[in-house]
């Protein structure tokens, strides 16, 4: 498969198929990581991060109050 590598501000952008991103876990607009290996380049998803980054992302406003799962359904012990 073949795609272009296009000139933009800052550096360049390599078009990746629906299929093919899909294949290999990756979104639009989502973090990824890029690394050089032998010669060719490596793209794949970033994922979370660091405990303390996803913690550094809690604010009030995103933060929900306590749930109620309901009664025991199973053996587990409270």
């Amino acid at each position: 498969m073949h795609t272009r590598v296009e000139t933009c501000p800052g550096g360049v952008a390599v078009v990746v198929p629906e299929a093919v991103a899909a294949r290999a876990g990756l979104r639009g607009g989502e973090p990824a990581e890029l690394e050089v290996a032998a010669g060719r380049l490596v793209v794949r998803p970033a994922g979370p991060g660091t405990l303390a980054a996803l913690l550094a992302g809690l604010t009030p406003e995103n933060l929900h109050a306590e749930w109620a799962a309901g009664p025991p359904a199973g053996a587990e012990r409270l």
